[in-house]
């Protein structure tokens, strides 16, 4: 496959379904808005998946203006209880009839947690304005005559509307995309996650580098979830820090505060591993304009070999499959280059889970199967693909049994998974990509 390793953590669903009480963040959102002087409505829909580590949020957007709809990805990050920042960047998953481009960047800023007296959510929109953002917006004069009032109108809704999203599902969003989000090289875009770091030393120092620019900027800073700087001023002298790192997995939040008088924000924050140095930069072009930049710091001592919460999800699947009997279930062909997976229990709902492989490049550990159906959107390759069906358990009642649903486009199709300890299920499904042309 075109990657030597891409994989789906969702380890973290499982953890969640185990907690008495579900991430408040996690669920769909909704809003729908139309301005006095506009015939049309905007259509927001907001799903947010289980994070990882409490922190990292990927999720879902999709935008309906008239007959403009469009579907983007993005990554939202805890900053602190009750607030979510927004990445920059967001990824166009389809645009109809046209695209936005870069103008997506202008939803920028925070979501806020709001819960009123009946114990109703929402989450509130709290933008931060810059005067550039490292990337130039299409011209207006680029689209048709037909479509520049609604890219005009959708920008300035971006911009400056009084967004509030009320909560309308419990359920978390489930998708191969979500866990993609989550690491920096199989994002599908650039959404404030650097490159994950590897280290054997047990501590690292962190200062402020200078950026010879005097505005007043703030910055704050989190480590492994708990605040270590808040709203810290750049232009003054602040003494450098030294953090333990815990082995294994450490997560390291740098935000953008405010943008200063002069914006954007302009902090840098320098990592030193013993001779390693890595520099978290609002200056860079890619963080520009920016509420966040994010480091992912792994450290495993001498001696210890370097694994990762994902290689080890990846060895125990791969494991369970070479282990055991697989059993085919079906061959089939479609003509999108994308299907979706509906899982679900239709007798009685007894704690059975499974794991998926996509191909040899998506992981799923752990899926509880519910009562209620998750959908997992599935990207395909041109001819053949694989998905496996791992049974984690037996449930209360085995053998683990689950009700799949295959969905392209409008066409469906059902199957019964029927797996145990000894016998996995897997569905061939071919991708005839010319059909679809």
């Amino acid at each position: 496959m075109k990657y030597i390793l891409l994989f789906l953590l969702l380890s973290f669903t499982i953890a969640s379904h185990s907690q008495a009480r579900q991430d408040p963040f996690t669920g769909t959102w909704k809003m729908e808005s139309r301005e006095s002087n506009d015939e049309l409505s905007f259509l927001l829909e907001l799903q947010v998946a289980e994070p990882e580590q409490q922190l990292l949020y990927p999720a879902q957007l999709s935008l309906t203006y008239g007959n403009f709809h469009a579907v983007y990805q993005l990554l939202l990050l805890k900053k602190q209880n009750g607030q979510l920042a927004i990445s920059r960047d967001k990824f166009a998953v389809k645009e109809t009839p046209f695209s936005m481009g870069t103008w997506t960047i202008l939803l920028n800023g925070t979501m806020d947690l709001v819960t009123s007296g009946s114990g109703a959510s929402t989450l509130q929109v709290n933008r931060l304005v810059a005067k550039r953002y490292g990337i130039a917006f299409p011209a207006i004069g680029g689209y048709s005559e037909d479509d520049r009032t609604t890219v005009i109108r959708i920008s300035d809704f971006l911009r400056k509307a009084d967004i509030v999203l009320k909560k309308t599902g419990q359920q978390p969003w489930v998708s191969a995309d979500a866990g993609k989000i989550l690491h920096a090289f199989s994002s599908p875009a650039y959404f404030g996650l650097v490159d994950t770091l590897f280290t054997r030393q047990s501590a690292m120092d962190i200062g402020f580098s200078d950026n010879n620019i005097s505005d007043n900027d703030s910055v704050s800073i989190s480590f492994n979830g708990k605040k270590i700087l808040d709203q810290v001023d750049i232009d003054k002298k602040t003494p450098s820090l030294q953090l333990k790192l815990d082995t294994g997995q450490n997560i390291l939040c740098f935000f953008a505060d405010n943008y200063g008088r002069v914006p954007p924000n302009t902090g840098k924050l320098t990592l030193q591993f013993g001779e390693g140095k890595y520099v978290l930069d609002f200056t860079r072009k890619e963080n520009i304009s920016a509420g966040f930049i994010v480091a992912k710091i792994n450290y495993f001592p001498e001696g210890v070999e370097k694994t990762t919460p994902e290689s080890a999800a990846r060895r125990i699947i791969t494991e369970k499959i070479q282990s055991r009997v697989t059993k085919q279930i079906d061959s089939i062909t479609v003509i999108s280059s994308e299907v979706t997976l509906a899982i679900w229990d239709d007798a009685i709902e007894d704690g059975d889970s499974i794991s998926l492989q996509i191909n040899n490049d998506i992981f799923m550990p752990g899926i509880a199967v519910k009562k209620k159906p998750q959908f997992i959107q599935v990207k395909l390759y041109p001819g053949e693909n694989k998905i496996f069906f791992i049974a984690d358990n037996l449930g209360s009642i085995p053998p683990n049994t689950s009700v799949l649903e295959i969905i392209d486009g409008k066409r469906r199709k059902s199957y019964m998974i029927n797996t145990n300890l000894g016998v996995n299920n897997s569905i061939k499904i071919i991708y005839n990509h010319e059909a679809g042309n």
